[in-house]
């Protein structure tokens, strides 16, 4: 898989429009900025062990349970008072990892915590936003192929925006 700031493209199976950072700090020399800027370039693993539902993380603040895998996220009622934060996720997500050392120290101090998710607002705080279409796909590969992981490359085209179309129309 390729990230080009604006498309993942899965070859084989489809491109996918794709958002990384928040509006302002959409920008490829943003991605050292904190919970702000886009991923930062470099290899990352895709895991896709399926983890079930995800989870509030405890603390009663609707924070959502780090996973080592892929997830759906509740909704609607699954999702309580959580609704509204647990919206800005999407339905699903898969934990992505630095595959590298070089990746995994690209930022000082580092970044992490990073996900492929789908929610439709056209941001993120570092994560990548995808198109949901790629959920069903992920899950068909990953059972098919007996996979738990795969490997995407992010690799922005230099001074053109990380929004890739993503957010809903209101």
């Amino acid at each position: 898989m390729f990230y080009d700031g604006q498309v993942l493209d899965w070859p084989g199976h489809g491109k996918f429009r794709a958002s990384s950072g928040l509006p302002g700090h959409q920008m490829p020399d943003r991605y050292c900025a904190g919970d702000s800027g886009p991923i930062p370039p470099g290899y990352y693993k895709i895991m896709l062990a399926d983890r079930g539902p995800a989870q509030d993380d405890g603390r009663h603040a609707c924070a959502l349970k780090p996973a080592w895998g892929m997830q759906s996220i509740p909704r609607g009622t699954a999702a309580g008072e959580c609704e509204p934060y647990w919206a800005n996720w999407g339905w699903n997500r898969a934990r992505m990892e630095p595959a590298d050392e070089a990746t995994r120290h690209r930022c000082t101090p580092a970044r992490g915590g990073f996900y492929l998710h789908d929610s439709i607002k056209g941001y993120s705080h570092g994560c990548i936003e995808v198109e949901g279409r790629i959920f069903p796909l992920l899950r068909t590969y990953s059972r098919g192929s007996h996979r738990d992981s795969m490997i995407l490359l992010v690799r922005y085209v230099a001074g053109r925006s990380t929004y890739g179309g993503t957010r809903a129309a209101p």
